[in-house]
């Protein structure tokens, strides 16, 4: 039977489960896996019968039962089942498996050999393969997102595998600058093999050693994501508290308390560690000049670390209505987009799509954000999303109570080239100095390049705003601007702003930082 898009329907709907609400992580991988499927790029697999036989020529004889427990997260799905589904599907290598990495990575503390086992075999074929990754991740050829991913995984893969330290130092250094200047998939493969990277004795230190030193720069742009790193090493509780002790500045201090408080969640903290880090909180909180989003982030983290029982809730998110019609709004536009009430999917599958769109929109734990994102990202609904969001934001007038901020963050987390003019309006229309700022960071965090002439005409625009009225909300769209420009390499706009003394010292000091560290990096 076909549909008004001309897909062959797929039959009885799968039952996928919903585990009262919580979508455990088997259940996600499940509806993405089903999702690719349904959807895909050939109609004709997503009828489970002709899918089996496409998919056994990849992987071998499988029966159409058991593809539906791998898609209704009855059983778990083995790596080289989720290669053969990119495969089948005409995906890139990583698309679906990267974004399973990132599922297991939420709340989770655990650092070395991913959930995603990849069942290596640690033989003369595996050491030869470890050899030449080696060889190029030590070397100066460039090395893309997959081949990082493949050498952590091959690493863990062999026991006994000695570096000398220099070179573990080097890893860690290369990997990290690399993934800090990422975006996409290319960055969810280096994320993931720094913190396999972290279940190896002595690469861990390198990778602690390498993190302190780009977090303690006072001219450092990336700092939250290598310190959430640290999250994942039991050994680095210290270096946490030392952030929030003595910080570089505000916004390593923001991403320090933010840090602790999952961190604290995970159960990191005990004993002199956990007192220290309550007695600078508590210090940080007498200090009735401490700007608004410090003091919610210390008195978030100084609920997560009292005692059970005795913790405070927090305030509830976002008027429930609004949250609720925003998120209906954008599911019920991705759906139609890929018509998706002529397929039959269940309540469960479609439950499931709502639930990542609020995490992703709503969620306050920036773990779980990412995690939504990565999955939405993967799935066919990605594209549909992202035009859903590009349309909001067309759409919503300067000064209402949309979520613009949140749809601005969530187009920059899964949106692709097509969708940089409607964060270019955004950052050049009649906003906050807030919502600008993320318009720019988001900016910076799709794919493609904008003309330079936009983020130019943001600088001149917001750099006389600074010189007027000195407002920090004015210097900071300035950094998120050099933080788009730094991500797309644009190194005319970076040396004129770190050539400019009529801006920020501290601007200055970030475009400098940026022409330093936005070097070439393979894209995946």
């Amino acid at each position: 039977m076909s549909t008004s898009t001309g897909r062959v329907a797929a039959g009885r709907p799968n039952k996928i489960a919903d585990d009262g609400g919580r979508f455990a992580s088997r259940t996600r991988i499940a509806w993405l896996l089903r999702m690719s499927r349904l959807y895909g790029r050939d109609p004709e697999l997503a009828v489970a019968t002709r899918f089996v036989v496409a998919l056994a020529a990849h992987h071998g004889p499988v029966a159409p039962s058991q593809v539906s427990r791998w898609e209704n997260g009855a059983q778990p799905v083995p790596y080289r089942v989720i290669r053969a589904y990119e495969n089948v599907l005409e995906l890139p290598p990583g698309h679906l498996s990267a974004a399973i990495d990132a599922v297991h990575q939420v709340r989770s503390v655990r650092p070395g050999t991913p959930r995603l086992d990849r069942r290596f075999v640690p033989d003369t074929r595996l050491t030869a393969e470890l050899d030449d990754l080696l060889d190029r991740c030590l070397g100066d050829a460039l090395v893309r997102g997959v081949d990082w991913d493949g050498m952590s995984a091959r690493l863990l893969a062999i026991p006994h595998v000695y570096l000398p330290k220099a070179s573990w130092r080097t890893l860690a250094d290369r990997l990290l600058a690399e993934m800090a200047v990422s975006r996409g998939r290319g960055y969810q493969h280096r994320w993931e093999a720094l913190r396999r990277l972290q279940g190896h004795p002595v690469a861990r230190e390198a990778v602690a050693a390498a993190v302190t030193e780009m977090v303690t720069d006072p001219a450092s742009q990336v700092v939250f994501d290598p310190l959430m790193l640290l999250v994942h090493d039991r050994h680095a509780t210290q270096l946490l508290v030392n952030e929030v002790a003595s910080p570089a500045n505000e916004r390593t201090l923001f991403a320090a308390l933010t840090v602790c408080e999952l961190a604290a969640e995970g159960g990191r903290f005990g004993g002199e560690d956990a007192t220290a880090l309550g007695m600078h909180v508590r210090t940080l909180l007498a200090d009735n000049g401490l700007p608004a989003h410090l003091r919610r982030a210390a008195e978030d983290l100084t609920a997560r670390l009292a005692p059970p029982g005795t913790r405070t809730t927090r305030a509830p998110r976002r008027g429930e209505r609004d949250v609720a019609a925003a998120v209906a709004s954008l599911t019920t536009t991705a759906e139609a987009a890929l018509d998706v009430t002529t397929r039959g999917t269940s309540a469960g599958e479609n439950r499931m799509l709502s639930r990542l769109v609020d995490e992703l929109l709503f969620s306050r734990q920036p773990d779980v954000r990412s995690g939504a994102a990565a999955v939405l990202a993967a799935s066919p609904f990605g594209g549909p999303l992202g035009d859903a969001l590009a349309g909001a934001l067309a759409a919503s007038p300067a000064g209402d109570r949309s979520p613009v901020s949140e749809w601005a963050w969530a187009l920059g987390a899964i949106g692709g080239a097509a969708h940089r003019p409607a964060l270019e309006a955004v950052l050049t229309g009649p906003v906050s100095g807030a919502v600008a700022a993320q318009a720019a960071i988001s900016l910076g965090n799709l794919p493609g390049r904008s003309d330079p002439a936009v983020l130019t005409e943001t600088v001149r625009r917001h750099g006389h705003a600074w010189q007027r009225t000195r407002r920090a909300d004015a210097e900071e769209v300035l950094r998120a601007s050099l933080y788009a420009a730094g991500m797309q390499r644009a190194t005319p706009v970076l040396s004129d702003v770190g050539g400019r003394p009529d801006l920020p010292a501290e601007v200055r000091a970030a475009a400098r930082w940026w022409l330093v560290h936005s070097g070439p990096v393979a894209e995946d």
